[in-house]
């Protein structure tokens, strides 16, 4: 969870600049994920909307400066992960959202695994990692600066209207193709989705996260990080960042 936390210092200044250059009023995150952009961005009205409705339950019991639970041991975090599904289920969706996004490995909704503390080697030497904490610890900083954010649980295309309102600025950050999706994000549609972005294009400025576009969409903005949580883990990859039938 909060992937884009580690190419926000970059991406959040373009967004601020479309923002302030043209007066706009109503910010949109139609994926909004772990509100690592959003909360960092200043306009009047800010909405972060996401279809998985643990991941707004989590978010908004944050913005309400709730308390998280305290820590997640393995079983309990395999109990949620085999039962939230069933009508019958024991757990708030608040707690299933802390639970499958804080405390699987790399925020991976109950699909990276159980996110087990322990050591792990650096370049100086080894450290003790406990990655429940830090996630919990993390999402729990943002409650200040996402306080005036109105979340919302929608599919994308559901999204407050859209197309037919006009004049917002929309950042995208879509399940990345050809790359491991969540669970929920298996069957994502690329053909509607970059038809969407165009028609959005035409009433709105949209800029959108991938590593790859259309022709006719052009990169303003790329950067190599690093995929992984882990010190030793070297993998990058290439965020790019993308508009449509935009002047610079």
């Amino acid at each position: 969870m909060g992937s884009k936390s580690r190419i926000a210092k970059y991406i959040v200044p373009i967004i601020q600049k479309y923002i302030d250059s043209n007066n706009i009023v109503k910010y949109v995150e139609p994926f909004v994920g772990g509100a690592n952009v959003i909360d960092k961005i200043n306009c009047k009205e800010r909405y972060g909307c996401d279809k998985n409705k643990y991941l707004i339950a989590l978010l908004k019991r944050v913005q309400s400066e709730k308390q998280l639970l305290e820590s997640v041991t393995r079983e309990l975090y395999s109990d949620v992960r085999s039962t939230h599904k069933q009508p019958t289920c024991k757990y708030e969706d608040w707690e299933v959202g802390n639970i499958g996004f804080l405390a699987s490995y790399n925020g991976r909704w109950f699909d990276g695994g159980y996110a087990k503390s322990g050591y792990e080697k650096t370049k100086n030497g080894e450290r003790f990692r406990d990655y429940y904490q830090e996630a919990k610890n993390n999402i729990l900083s943002q409650a200040e600066s996402i306080k005036n954010v109105n979340f919302q649980t929608c599919d994308y295309l559901e999204t407050i209207e859209l197309p037919y309102d006009s004049g917002m600025v929309i950042y995208c950050d879509p399940p990345y193709a050809g790359t491991k999706q969540y669970a929920n994000a298996t069957y994502f549609d690329y053909d509607k989705f970059w038809n969407t972005m165009r028609e959005w294009s035409k009433y709105n400025i949209v800029l959108i996260s991938e590593q790859n576009a259309p022709d006719d969409f052009t990169c303003i903005w790329e950067q190599e990080v690093s995929r992984s949580i882990k010190a030793t883990d070297k993998s990058k990859s290439v965020e790019k960042l993308f508009v449509h039938n935009i002047k610079l």
